[in-house]
């Protein structure tokens, strides 16, 4: 009827709208005058010195608890559930203000009462929690097998410099540790930005990653480093030495004049010496070495690979002859002493496709 007088519909009733604590700032701000007051009354309250000291050095026990509680309720969102955390909040401020006041008032009572109570569980807790003692930096884990072990002869006077070389004493296992389907698998070698690794299976494990990272960021920092030695600082370092030659000639000429015979320091090392000799060369020493010992580390795995190889192809042939001996009892079981007659183009030696001998299925 109103559209066909041209009138506006009435507006339908206003949907309600539920409270959210958590998005009212009134809500907020008393939340945060609770807990401001709660905390300011905590260190009034007297304790004995074995509840003082109970929970650390230094950390108030009544401060820890009502953290620990509001902590415990921030994400409530509900009606139901805040108002009673509120009113047990101001609660505590009655019992809070009496146990300062006075230390031999019931509720100071309480406060100790409780506290004793949850310092006895902390001490059960902590007595039958396990030892987590970290192991130092740079020390293996108890049974840690490493892959690869530094067997590089010691330096001789004839040989001062020796080839590193590295080798793999716990690889490859036998087929009795492999585990799962008793199948080898043959690892791949990988190469991140000339760090040699094998890739034993996939994903690649996180700290894998951050060990490659590592090593490839320290190698590319010194080849930047080179080449800053290079082209900035060793050009500077040569103009540097040729106004020092320059003010020594200078220095020479006055003293001539003036009859004093001082000449220039010849044994004073040049700039672009130092440079050259404690800068470039030294990097590049290092990263020589580094690259000869990521070669010897490369060949270690090569070898490794070899040897994975050939005794996953003695364990096919292995598994092989196990299968076809398995189907020759099965045949003789099935037909007797005759069962080859049965088969008279069978291949004593013939190989499938899978590495087993040719047999009908």
């Amino acid at each position: 009827m109103s559209s066909r007088l041209g009138l506006a519909p009435r507006p339908g009733p206003t949907p309600r709208k539920f409270m959210i604590p958590a998005q009212d700032s009134r809500h907020r701000i008393a939340c945060l005058a609770l807990y401001r007051t709660l905390l300011r009354l905590a260190p009034q309250v007297s304790l004995p010195p074995d509840l003082a000291e109970g929970w650390g050095s230094g950390k108030n026990p009544i401060a820890i608890h009502i953290r620990r509680a509001f902590r415990r309720n921030v994400a409530d969102t509900s009606v139901r559930i805040v108002q009673p955390a509120l009113r047990a909040g101001y609660r505590m401020i009655s019992v809070l203000q009496p146990a300062a006041a006075s230390t031999s008032s019931d509720e100071h009572h309480q406060i100790t009462s409780f506290l004793r109570g949850r310092l006895e569980e902390r001490q059960r807790s902590l007595a039958n929690r396990p030892s987590q003692e970290k192991p130092k930096p740079g020390t293996p884990r108890p049974g840690y097998l490493p892959l690869l072990v530094n067997v590089t002869p010691a330096p001789t006077p004839s040989n001062p410099n020796p080839r590193p070389r590295y080798d793999i004493p716990h690889r490859p296992r036998p087929q009795s540790e492999l585990g799962g389907t008793g199948r080898r698998k043959i690892p791949r070698l990988d190469m991140a930005s000339e760090i040699p690794f094998l890739r034993f299976s996939k994903p690649q494990p996180v700290v894998l990653s951050r060990v490659l990272g590592g090593k490839v960021r320290r190698r590319s920092e010194r080849a930047i480093k080179v080449g800053i030695l290079r082209e900035e600082a060793l050009p500077e370092a040569r103009l540097e030495d040729q106004w020092e030659r320059a003010m020594a000639r200078l220095a020479a000429d006055e003293a001539s004049k003036r009859g004093v015979g001082i000449g220039p320091d010849r044994n004073e090392p040049l700039y672009a010496h130092t440079i050259q000799e404690y800068g470039i060369r030294e990097l590049n020493t290092i990263l020589t070495k580094e690259r000869l010992d990521l070669i010897a580390r490369a060949e270690a795995m090569s070898r490794l690979i070899q040897e994975e190889k050939a005794l996953a192809a003695e364990e096919a042939i292995q598994r092989a002859a196990d299968k076809r001996a398995r189907w020759e009892a099965r045949m003789l079981d099935l037909h007797g002493e005759a069962w080859r007659d049965l088969f008279p183009n069978l291949k004593e030696s013939g190989r499938g496709r899978d590495g087993g001998d040719a047999h009908p299925n």
